[in-house]
């Protein structure tokens, strides 16, 4: 651990800058899962701060997954990544901003990467399962159209978003496309129950399956804004 670097930092932002030092060694892979970290002591001496600053700093990395602490033992980087991890991150992206426009184009990014992973991943059983998951949204609607039940067509759409993270096989893309839509179901709400917002929801996933069966990589762009219209028109209507 001697030839580890920390640069000292001053009084301001002290807790902040620890957690961010701490951080990027771990994500230079200077302290890898199941590592054991310095001592409380040992890194109060490195960086110049005091040792209530990095119980803090530890106290924050424990709370978003980062860190474990073993009693008797020391700390550790954490051996499975928590949840947690991410929520802090997508949360702050999503609800800091306050705008329409940045979280259009945030799902704009994340959702045409997803179908530009899954179209060269997804296997025939897993587009017959999307088929499927259309064809009762289909099925519900002709036969409830006049007292539709919004929650479910809300459970559905974000079902089948769900359902397309797996197919990308990429556990980081899932762990990431799952806390951005815990965030979205006020979204879906506004978007379905606009006037013919199910039929529109439901165009744009078969869409989705045409893209995924015929490897259409030129339409990805288009169907993602498609599926975000409605978001995008509010961020329109902002300015």
């Amino acid at each position: 651990m001697d030839d580890l670097r920390f640069d000292k930092i001053d009084s301001e932002s002290v807790v902040s800058n620890v957690v961010n030092q701490i951080s990027s060694l771990i994500i230079e892979r200077h302290f890898n899962a199941g590592d054991k970290i310095p001592t409380e002591m040992e890194l109060a001496s490195r960086l110049g701060v005091s040792r209530n600053s990095i119980r803090e700093a530890i106290k924050i990395l424990r709370t978003v997954g980062v860190l474990e602490v073993l009693r008797g033992k020391g700390t550790f980087v954490t051996t499975t990544v928590s949840p947690t991890f991410f929520d802090p991150l997508i949360f702050s992206l999503i609800l800091e901003p306050s705008s329409n426009k940045d979280l259009y184009e945030l799902r704009m990014m994340f959702d045409s990467m997803v179908l530009f992973c899954a179209v060269n991943r997804i296997t025939v059983e897993q587009i017959a399962t999307l088929k499927m998951m259309i064809k009762m949204t289909e099925a519900s609607f002709e036969k409830n159209s006049e007292d539709s039940n919004t929650d479910y067509y809300i459970l559905q759409d974000i079902t089948f978003h769900k359902y397309l993270l797996e197919t990308t096989r990429n556990p980081l893309i899932q762990r990431i496309g799952y806390s951005i839509l815990e965030f979205i179901p006020e979204y879906v709400r506004r978007s379905i129950e606009q006037e013919h917002g199910v039929e529109r929801s439901i165009k744009n996933h078969k869409e989705i399956i045409r893209i995924l069966e015929s490897k259409d990589l030129s339409k990805i762009i288009d169907i993602t804004d498609s599926t975000l219209a409605e978001w995008k028109n509010n961020w329109q209507e902002e300015n």
